[in-house]
């Protein structure tokens, strides 16, 4: 691996990943609403989610619209991903492209480094180095979240799966990097939204049901009857 090529590939992915398609679409279907978060009122309380991601379009406009947003977080990771995977086999540079896509998309340079969770972007390069990840990783994620009950690591925890698989694969240091690369970037987004509800569960504001409900949809987004208004 070329030292040179790996840190335009670092680079590469990070700009394209610091692209933030909710506030593009956002500007556009959104005009003057606040893109850095949504309240959703879960029992007698409600939780703070705190990232600028196609869930808070999909909350705010409707999941036509947060599936637009998603579609692009994906493709702006999957495109450079596939890019040098397709210029540069055998060499790992893709697994830098989705990693540094992520953090991009996270902790964006064009914004103040204030972007989302991470979890499209991360869909959309796994997409690219190992389709088949996806569904199992995915579904392995929802179903640790079911055995404990909580929905914020049933949303995300397919990330966690990443090791394992990659290690099962047999795919190299590159692809064990990237997984620990992007589990740090993802869990590190979400830890104020996980925190916010283990302190709404502990206050008694929301019981475990109340919480995993929002799974019946697949998604927290579909929810929108629970979204709590700007006021």
């Amino acid at each position: 691996m070329d030292i040179w090529i790996a840190l335009g590939a670092a680079i590469v992915g990070y700009l394209f990943g610091a692209v933030s398609f909710t506030r593009i679409v956002g500007r556009w279907v959104l005009p003057g609403e606040d893109l850095s978060g949504v309240d959703v009122q879960l029992g007698k309380g409600s939780i703070r989610f705190n990232r600028t991601s196609a869930t808070l379009v999909s909350l705010k406009k409707g999941p036509g619209y947060g599936c637009l947003t998603g579609l692009l977080d994906m493709a702006k990771a999957a495109v450079p991903v596939l890019v040098f995977k397709l210029i540069f086999p055998d060499y790992g540079y893709e697994f830098i492209v989705a990693a540094a896509a992520v953090l991009g998309h996270n902790y964006p340079v064009y914004y103040r480094f204030r972007g989302g969770a991470g979890m499209s972007p991360y869909l959309g390069g796994l997409a690219v180095l190992d389709w088949l990840a996806v569904p199992v990783v995915t579904g392995l994620g929802v179903l640790s979240g079911l055995a404990i009950r909580n929905v914020a690591f049933a949303y995300a925890s397919g990330v966690m799966w990443l090791i394992p698989w990659f290690w099962w694969r047999n795919g190299g240091w590159p692809a064990l990097v990237y997984a620990v690369v992007v589990n740090i970037a993802v869990w590190t987004a979400l830890r104020p939204a996980m925190k916010d509800l283990a302190r709404a569960r502990r206050s008694g504001e929301i019981d475990t049901k109340e919480a995993m409900s929002i799974l019946r949809s697949g998604h927290p987004s579909m929810n929108r009857d629970k979204y709590l208004k700007d006021e």
